[in-house]
């Protein structure tokens, strides 16, 4: 499967460390320095704030000729520096917003024919897509998820498969 992802139509079925395989672009290292670098994410950054005792991390690479960074922790975000997690691509793209609903990913009126097409192959998948959050506009797409008790723990790996194909379906 390793490098392999964008041949998974639905991932929903996987297990987290099957797609994490499938999203690896770089040959193992012995030594790697960061936990993400197979994925292209090989830098890594403290984004940990004075005002709170939880850490957050941003890991940020070029994937398929994209930045992309991946923040896991206390994020200042619309949820005001709660726990979460966040993907974000830069790849521009026409405004759409989705949401989680009942185990279903769906479009907020007005998405893209495109995005709709997209979410129609997916099944309904309430562990998987539970919380997830995304937002694509002319600065790119961003899929977040708050960090809690009930959410997949590695939901990050599912949203990085989500932003990149949503990326390439929208031609970004």
């Amino acid at each position: 499967m390793r490098g392999r992802a964008a041949e998974i139509e639905d991932p929903s079925g996987l297990d987290w460390e099957v797609l994490w395989e499938a999203l690896k672009t770089e040959p193992p290292a012995e030594s790697p320095e960061t936990i993400t670098q197979e994925l292209g994410l090989g830098e890594e950054r403290d984004l940990s704030q004075a005002t709170t005792d939880m850490a957050a991390t941003e890991f940020i690479g070029t994937r398929h000729g994209r930045n992309v960074a991946l923040r896991m922790g206390v994020v200042p975000s619309a949820w005001r520096d709660r726990g979460a997690n966040e993907v974000q691509v830069q790849a521009p793209v026409l405004p759409f917003r989705l949401r989680e609903d009942n185990g279903r990913l769906v479009a907020e009126p007005g998405a893209p024919a495109e995005v709709e097409e997209f979410l129609a192959g997916l099944a309904p998948a309430p562990d998987v897509w539970r919380d997830v959050e995304v937002e694509g506009g002319p600065d790119g797409l961003l899929a977040r998820r708050p960090i809690k008790m009930k959410a997949n723990p590695q939901g990050y790996v599912y949203d990085l498969w989500l932003v990149e194909r949503l990326a390439d379906r929208l031609g970004a």
